[in-house]
């Protein structure tokens, strides 16, 4: 039988006797143990409590493997040491980093305001799905400066004109949306309309995260919507839609539509995407003096030009800045060992017309 003592000066149990296999452990010891080495999807909160003591990670891929490559000859039922079997190769994924990892899904705490109050609740939960990262789609994966941005609406709201009161139908639109942790907490948070944005192999996860927040953005009177947009042709948006005879996805497309705020975070991984994203934001951007632009990028060294760049060409097309801000996030974009988060710093610029 396994047993675990918890640290003094930590929330970390250090395991102790692990059931080894030459001692032929139950197939219930075996599956218990598995149970607490698994790793819950981090929740990028500091402060938040952990709800069991996290396991050192020492030793434990080696015990994982020994675990998936042992026949279990003394366990009689095929299906319990399926179970064994499954379990241990989940593990061994849950400490292979983000990228090794199978689908997760996780909640963000998202704040409504700026203090707690007794009257009512001041923050929401957004439940975001993450598919496998196959095939470099870093599309699939939430990153540090999505959270950062997305708590952060209540306080932006106050920078924001009042360009939603002006206009029933004015809609935010979301470039590069990822999971969309973004936009759906804007609608929620601020009760608009958003149109959520990115590549066709993006949309589809997109519009599964809308879907399981629905409740939420009603209840918050906003709405939310995906939409696919290639930064290389930016003057079409192109909506999927569905008929109750067919789950095939037909489209409809919408061109040289014009947005009062658009939104983006982390939008930069090449040398080719300041320019497209600035093309993308000069065709989309409504030319009136209340509009805005709100970037958020994380600080990364390797890309240093490319936020040069996208200044200058911010810039270039008439807009100028008006408001930045720094600030730490946590992502989980680590080493594999599942365990701790690293800091970005995050950089969030807002734009408008200079001229308008």
């Amino acid at each position: 039988m396994f047993r675990y003592r918890q640290l003094a000066s930590s929330n970390t149990a250090l395991v102790l006797d692990l059931p080894q296999i030459y001692t032929k452990p139950s197939s219930q010891q075996l599956l218990d143990t598995l149970s607490l080495l698994s790793l819950e999807p981090q929740s990028w909160d500091k402060a938040a409590t952990q709800t069991k003591p996290k396991v050192r990670p020492n030793g434990l891929p080696q015990y994982l493997t020994r675990i998936v490559s042992s026949p279990l000859h003394w366990i009689e039922d095929d299906v319990e040491k399926e179970k064994i079997w499954d379990s241990a190769s989940l593990r061994l994924s849950e400490r292979s980093g983000r990228t090794g990892m199978g689908a997760i899904s996780r909640s963000f705490s998202i704040p409504l305001a700026a203090e707690p109050t007794n009257n009512s609740n001041t923050t929401i939960q957004v439940s975001i799905h993450e598919p496998a990262l196959t095939e470099d789609n870093l599309g699939l994966k939430t990153w540090a400066s999505s959270f950062v941005f997305a708590r952060n609406w209540h306080a932006l709201r106050d920078r924001i004109p009042l360009i939603f009161d002006k206009d029933e139908n004015a809609t935010i639109l979301e470039l590069g949306a990822g999971t969309g942790l973004v936009g759906i907490a804007a609608a929620a948070v601020l009760g608009a309309d958003v149109l959520l944005t990115d590549l066709p192999e993006i949309v589809p996860n997109l519009e599964r995260n809308i879907t399981s927040n629905e409740d939420i953005i009603n209840s918050r009177n906003g709405s939310a919507r995906a939409a696919m947009l290639d930064w290389t042709v930016p003057e079409k948006i192109i909506y999927p839609e569905k008929t109750n005879e067919s789950s095939r996805p037909l489209v409809a497309e919408e061109e040289s539509s014009t947005y009062p705020l658009i939104v983006a975070a982390d939008p930069i991984y090449s040398k080719e995407h300041p320019g497209w994203l600035v093309q993308t934001i000069n065709c989309h951007l409504s030319h009136v003096p209340d509009a805005r632009v709100l970037i958020q990028i994380p600080i990364r060294e390797a890309y240093a030009e490319e936020r040069a760049d996208l200044k200058d060409r911010m810039i270039s097309i008439g807009l100028e800045l008006c408001h930045e801000q720094t600030e730490t996030g946590y992502d989980d974009w680590s080493d594999g060992q599942g365990e701790e988060l690293s800091e970005v710093e995050c950089w969030l610029g807002m734009w408008k017309w200079k001229n308008a």
